[in-house]
């Protein structure tokens, strides 16, 4: 029996393992990240601006490498211009109150009432994001009322929460439960990502 050289041994070796290594990712492109797709329709929407200058937030925690590049929402607006940001967290999870990347959207532009299907609002893709970020949604409508749709009672995404900021309570973000039965609100997050 003859002894095969090492060095023939480990070329093998190398050659074998470049022949089953992974291929490369596809080219980037727009995908659903994070979502809490169902909207309840039994339930009406909670209102964005309006008399209570209410504000709402969605927090999240990123699940693909790439630029953020948009968000979906059940939202209608009657009037105004909705903002819609990404901010941090806190050590307690609420937004941070930093605007990481924003866009205003005139009500013209959205249904006048709220829809049962998402709308896909579009932000500048600006911000790199990175698997376990955790990041939040928030809506503003400082000059008019827009209203999105329920979820359905419970904790329908583990990722994050959602919270409210509105008037007579005095200002800061309060979480959705337990003074409301639904934890979160029906949202998409869409990054600009490499394919399988």
């Amino acid at each position: 029996m003859r002894d095969v050289p090492r060095t023939q041994v480990g070329i093998a070796l190398f050659l074998g393992a470049a022949l089953v290594a992974p291929a490369a990712a596809g080219p980037p492109a727009l995908q659903v990240d994070q979502q809490q797709p169902i909207v309840d329709a039994a339930e009406g929407p909670l209102a964005v601006g309006g008399p209570s200058e209410q504000k709402l937030a969605q927090t999240f925690t990123v699940g693909l490498d790439g630029r953020f590049a948009g968000v979906g929402l059940a939202i209608g607006c009657a009037d105004g211009r909705l903002e819609v940001e990404i901010q941090g967290t806190t050590a307690t999870g609420e937004p941070d109150g930093v605007a990481l990347v924003r866009r205003t959207y005139s009500a013209a532009s959205l249904p006048g009432s709220v829809p049962a299907t998402f709308e896909p609002l579009r932000l500048p893709r600006s911000l790199a994001v990175a698997p376990g970020d955790q990041l939040a949604l928030v809506l503003v409508n400082a000059t008019g009322s827009c209203g999105v749709a329920s979820s359905p009672d419970g904790d329908s995404y583990a990722g994050g929460r959602g919270w409210f900021d509105a008037r007579p309570n005095p200002p800061g973000w309060l979480p959705f439960s337990p003074l409301s039965p639904e934890d979160d609100l029906p949202f998409q997050t869409i990054v600009f990502a490499p394919t399988p």
